[in-house]
């Protein structure tokens, strides 16, 4: 299967090469993310080796108004799947629509790649609340031409999950908005509505705030999830974290960044309530030996579980590599 998608990607390449000799930036774009790890359980003295990620696709531009992704992770916890696959078309300056297959836009950290993550493992959000949110839509895009960047997002999806095109009565809706640049404070807030697997009329609500200047970044973010289950009891539960990273650079010919990370976070049905399930902090220490950040990394984190009633929360020590090109 491998063999077979490499040798598509190249023949692409090769054939675009005759219609883009005078057009180079519409040459496709290869890239890919590798990321494996070693763990040690301390609770129980296990361990094990992991390739968590080997992802794989082409990004590119057709001509000024249409361009596209495709992605697949050949190794997505030991899972073969496709992940993005979309056209993305661009009428007029700061409006975009997609069409196709891409994550809900729904939660800064569960948006972001498996190299972005900051953190070996992900946030209890990433993993649980927001879990399965990748589908098939439509989504419109706009910047608002402001002193303040603010980008709205709107979209309407199947609700059927991943590669997964079901003929439905009326597709789940979300939204989100962002008031803020990639430097300073940076406010989003994220509404999701439809229906999933034994979840009727749910309803998701997210908040978060973004701080960064230089070398240093600070996010906090909180989603609550409301639904009727399969006799129309309302559910709810929620999660919050904060997560902070301070880069250090250097001027060694091998490690070019130093960064401490840090993250608490914690889930239960209602947090504000004390009703917890559980909690975690997470440490740790990335060494970058590339420039450019989450390119080319070794990380160290520790993980310690104040409390958990699920028995796969155990306190970890997590050795990754991140290969991202």
């Amino acid at each position: 299967m491998l063999i077979f998608l490499l040798t598509v990607f190249a023949c692409t390449s090769v054939l675009a090469q005759d219609t883009t000799k005078t057009r180079p930036e519409y040459l496709p774009k290869i890239f890919g993310i590798l990321k494996t790890k070693v763990e040690y359980d301390l609770d129980n003295s296990l361990m094990r080796f992991v390739v968590r990620n080997a992802r794989f696709g082409a990004l590119g531009k057709i001509n000024e108004y249409m361009s596209y992704k495709i992605e697949i992770d050949l190794s997505d916890e030991g899972v073969m799947k496709m992940l993005d696959a979309y056209v993305k078309f661009d009428p007029v300056k700061n409006l975009s629509f997609y069409m196709g297959q891409r994550k809900i836009p729904f939660s800064s950290d569960y948006m972001r790649s498996p190299a972005d993550n900051i953190f070996a493992n992900r946030s209890f959000l990433s993993k649980y609340i927001n879990y399965g949110m990748r589908d098939i839509g439509f989504y419109a895009e706009y910047d608002v031409p402001c002193q303040i960047p603010v980008r709205i997002v709107v979209g309407a999806v199947n609700g059927t999950g991943n590669n997964n095109p079901q003929w439905i009565s009326r597709p789940n809706l979300v939204a989100r908005v962002s008031a803020g640049g990639n430097e300073g404070l940076r406010a989003t807030g994220n509404f999701y509505y439809g229906e999933q697997d034994f979840k009727q009329n749910l309803v998701m609500v997210g908040a978060e705030l973004r701080y960064a200047r230089g070398p240093l970044f600070i996010e906090t973010e909180y989603v609550a999830r409301n639904w009727d289950d399969t006799i129309s009891l309302r559910q709810q539960d929620d999660g919050l974290y904060i997560h902070s990273y301070y880069n250090f650079i250097t001027k060694n010919r091998m490690i070019k960044m130093i960064t401490p990370t840090a993250r608490y976070d914690l889930i239960g049905s209602t947090l504000f309530n004390g009703n917890t399930d559980a909690t975690r902090f997470t440490c740790g220490l990335n060494v970058g030996f590339d420039t450019k950040q989450f390119y080319s990394e070794i990380r160290l984190n520790y993980e310690n579980y104040f409390k958990s009633l699920l028995p796969i929360h155990t306190d970890k020590l997590t050795l990754e590599f991140i290969a991202r090109f």
